[in-house]
């Protein structure tokens, strides 16, 4: 059990269970420190902060967003529709004990970006948070890391549990945790991934997302200032980063666009991709494909009836390590005059080597 564990049970024990801590506060909230310049304080139980930003404040990128980004290979969404968002809760779970204690956010601006942090400066200040956030959201993009799955189902559950009218479920929702790991060969699992991997920096001196709730328990029962800007920083840096991924991937699909061979020519493997679009990225990368690729590619080709480069490609894709493409291979050889035999072959050799799964297949063409 880590050591920061009795603190949070001693919190608990002076304040009882959630409920009555909730209750507690609405009925006596305490005296909050006079807040920085750059904070706003909005309500009893909650404050803003808003800060404009031209580079990133880790990486140093700069963050001048063009007029629009490119999500796929069809669509652009212009920038100022854009909210990007980043959440921190009191846990991961789905439990009345998990709920948000700080929604950031940001907008592009003509000079780069600005970020709204909503903070409960107790937990009486969630409904306020909620609210705001859910103003901002209004007719936007939505654009998070892995938030289809936690962040947005979380604010919208606890939205409800308030009574508070949203439309969040019908806005657009870019989650770039799915859409890099679709396009990216690195498939990052984190942001933080996303940040060393994609951005080429690691944080140093941040606080974890593993501690951040405890931090916030700590900052609610002592008033920690340095622990309220702990939480906000790494909240910032999360927020700020979805930009700056925001900003790779539009980049990687403007050059698949084009047919341009570059680092991201994995690219193609994105739903929204046109056939040609695919095979125009993978023969401009012929040296850098894997089995699967060559895969693609036959498929592209037995697409277009030429059955004999799909057979090569079948072929080479199994000698690269993908077994299912033998049973490809042996269909496309039988679609071309005199390789029956060839075929036959092909699958004599392969029924002695592949498993039970690929030899149900290839049997009936003994």
């Amino acid at each position: 059990t880590p050591p920061h564990i009795p603190l949070i049970a001693k919190s608990t024990k002076d304040l009882g269970a959630l409920e009555a801590r909730l209750k507690a506060y609405k009925k006596s909230a305490p005296q909050a420190k006079s807040p920085p310049p750059t904070v706003t304080q909005t309500q009893t139980h909650s404050q803003t902060t808003l800060l404009q930003h031209t580079k990133h404040p880790v990486s140093g990128e700069a963050l001048t967003l063009p007029q629009a980004l490119a999500v796929d290979f069809q669509s652009d969404v212009p920038a100022t529709d854009m909210l990007f968002f980043d959440l921190e809760s009191t846990g991961l779970g789905s439990s009345e004990q998990t709920y948000p204690f700080l929604i950031g956010y940001a907008s592009a601006t003509d000079k780069g970006i600005e970020t709204t942090a909503c903070f409960a400066t107790t937990p009486a200040g969630e409904d306020e948070i909620l609210s705001q956030f859910t103003r901002a959201a209004e007719g936007r993009t939505l654009v998070s890391f892995n938030g289809k799955s936690f962040d947005l189902p979380l604010i919208m559950r606890r939205a409800e549990k308030y009574g508070l009218n949203n439309n969040l479920r019908a806005l657009p929702h870019i989650d770039l945790f799915h859409l890099i790991r679709r396009i990216y060969p690195e498939k990052p699992a984190r942001l933080i991934d996303a940040e060393s991997r994609l951005l080429g920096f690691t944080r140093s001196g941040d606080i974890s997302g593993a501690e951040v709730a405890q931090a916030y328990f700590e900052f609610v029962r002592f008033d920690r200032r340095e622990t309220l800007e702990a939480i906000c920083y790494h909240n910032l840096v999360d927020v700020v980063s979805l930009v700056s991924l925001a900003l790779k991937v539009s980049a990687a699909f403007t050059a698949a666009r084009a047919g341009t061979a570059s680092w991201a020519y994995k690219i193609h493997r994105d739903k929204s991709a046109a056939k040609d679009q695919k095979k125009t990225l993978l023969l401009k990368n012929r040296d850098k494909l894997d089995a699967r690729d060559i895969f693609v590619l036959g498929q592209i080709h037995r697409s277009e009836k030429d059955y004999r480069k799909a057979a090569q490609h079948f072929l080479a894709s199994y000698r690269a390590g993908y077994p299912n493409a033998i049973i490809d291979a042996v269909r496309a050889f039988r679609r071309l005059k005199g390789k029956h035999r060839t075929a036959k072959r092909l699958v004599e050799y392969a029924l002695a080597r592949e498993d039970e799964r690929v030899q149900r297949q290839l049997v009936k063409y003994l």
